[in-house]
């Protein structure tokens, strides 16, 4: 692989990783999420007009897969942040990441396509991951707890919730880019995303909630929105040098990256267990990913 594509790739899932990690860390993440959202609509506005006038936009045509996509990161919101007010960022980060076995499945069982063996074998990696990320060790003795928490716990349920939404939004996002350049249909998504979660904020929220979040946070808000343009940014800076497939299978290293920093930053315990499970996962998504 291209050595700067690598590099971009890396830093682009250090990045999305370390934003979970603040959101993880605020006080009501659902309202530092709608923060930082609609700053980072602003910051990415001058890109969008750029590839706007550029490139053109087919209308209505891609205004569709947007208002979808939107609609979809809306409730990807409200699921991520209510995994991250119990669970750890060690294991529930893992699991919304797991989406390439998910959309693989989907591609198979629903649209009939065909799997190599090493997709098959990047899909069972994935699962084995999802399996044992919540056990307390690695013994089988601990499996069937780590399974039944699934439905008992959740923060797992949630992160699941989060899972299926990624992989619908992945989905959806194919035909966006379709229809419009990525940068294009990526602020359509995050336009009618914000449009849709504004109006449940500021029905379940308390400005007074709102104005105590960005005093508290500003600098941490600010700095997310900055991360959402720049992970993003770099995945496409990347898609110009290497393999599309090497890229997106790259960039779930953002597991490895999410159990390192709940591990090491927010303390969290099981960290061999959690440690190997997201290896297997990233194995998986990778082995997905590039498989023929």
């Amino acid at each position: 692989m291209n050595s700067l594509a690598v590099g971009l790739v890396v830093l682009s899932a250090l990045v999305h990783a370390v934003r979970n990690l603040l959101t993880k860390k605020a006080e009501d993440k659902q309202v530092f999420v709608w923060l930082y959202e609609l700053i980072a609509l602003l910051l990415y506005l001058p890109f969008f007009l750029y590839f706007l006038h550029s490139e053109g936009m087919r209308i209505p045509d891609a205004f569709y897969p947007g208002i979808a996509s939107g609609f979809v990161h809306f409730l990807y919101w409200l699921f991520l942040s209510k995994s991250y007010e119990e669970g750890d960022l060690s294991r529930v980060y893992p699991i919304m990441r797991s989406s390439p076995a998910l959309v693989l499945f989907f591609s198979v069982f629903v649209l009939g396509e065909e799997v190599s063996i090493v997709g098959i074998l990047g899909i069972l990696a994935v699962v084995t991951g999802l399996l044992t990320i919540n056990m307390q060790e690695m013994s089988l003795s601990f499996l069937l707890p780590a399974i039944n928490s699934i439905v008992e716990d959740e923060s797992t349920r949630y992160a699941f919730f989060t899972l299926s939404t990624v992989t619908a939004y992945s989905i959806i996002d194919k035909w966006g880019v379709d229809l419009a350049h990525p940068v294009i249909h990526h602020y359509l998504l995050m336009f009618f995303g914000f449009s849709f979660f504004t109006p449940y904020i500021l029905h379940v929220k308390h400005s007074s909630l709102i104005v105590t979040e960005w005093k508290k946070s500003r600098n941490i808000i600010v700095a997310n929105s900055f991360f959402v343009v720049l992970s993003y940014s770099l995945i496409l800076i990347s898609f110009t040098m290497e393999r599309v497939s090497y890229i997106v299978g790259l960039r779930q290293l953002s597991v490895v990256f999410g159990v390192l920093l709940g591990s090491y930053v927010l303390r969290e315990e099981k960290r061999l267990t959690r440690f190997s499970a997201a290896t297997l996962i990233f194995l998986g998504a990778f082995l997905i990913a590039t498989a023929d």
